[in-house]
């Protein structure tokens, strides 16, 4: 089955901010929450750590009053690669962690709880829709699984089959991206920013590379 990133009505998490110096009045340089992103590949196991935020409080599912009723709240991370163009559709080209919105909320917590029961998902290259994806293969959820560790959210690949599932060709570059379902607009104040971060594979120092605001899976972005 297909799935378009558009349809999901999902908007990237506030990934940059101006900060505004209060005593002189100036604005600094937009500062990239997920600076900092790291990604290690080995033939053992695959390592994707995203920066620990400033606060470790979410909500989600928001209730939102409509007909039918709807919500915000709802999160989604994830890295994407290149793969070979003669195996796009087959290869995975990235992995997604989504909590989509359901009814009962709204929830609080750290970041621990939201993603308790979220699995994650390979995802490849639709080839009858460029701005689109499919799922993957099926995976082990207990080799390719979301954890917290000093509350930074990794994703993990583990086990050599499980890296040559997800890797079959080991990409130089990975992107990092995050996002949040739109909740209620604000009437005031700046709209949401739209913001990725790419890095080296296995380079704890990564270089700066500049950003094309698009996951390298699903030709979308802004």
């Amino acid at each position: 089955m297909a799935l378009a990133l558009g349809k999901c009505s999902l908007l990237v998490i506030a990934a940059s901010a101006a900060i505004v110096s209060r005593s002189s009045g100036q604005t600094v340089a937009p500062v990239n929450i997920l600076a900092g992103s790291k990604a290690f590949i080995t033939p053992d196991e695959a390592r994707f750590v995203f920066p620990r935020q400033a606060s470790d409080s979410y909500e989600w599912d928001v209730p939102i009053s409509g007909d039918p009723p709807h919500g915000g709240g709802g999160y989604m991370w994830d890295i994407s690669w290149e793969t070979p163009a003669d195996r796009n559709g087959i290869d995975p080209c990235a992995l997604w962690l989504i909590q989509y919105w359901k009814s009962g909320g709204p929830h609080k917590g750290p970041l621990k709880s939201l993603i308790e029961w979220l699995r994650i998902r390979p995802m490849v290259k639709n080839t009858k829709d460029l701005t689109g994806v499919a799922r993957g293969p099926k995976v082990d959820y207990r080799k390719v699984f979301a954890t917290v560790e000093d509350g930074q959210l990794i994703f993990i690949v583990r086990g050599a089959d499980a890296v040559r599932q997800i890797f079959p060709t080991v990409p130089s570059q990975v992107t990092f991206r995050a996002i949040v379902e739109e909740t209620p607009q604000r009437r005031w104040g700046p709209g949401p920013v739209r913001e990725y971060k790419t890095v080296v594979v296995n380079d704890r120092n990564s270089q700066e590379i500049p950003e094309t605001h698009r996951s390298k899976c699903d030709n979308l972005g802004g």
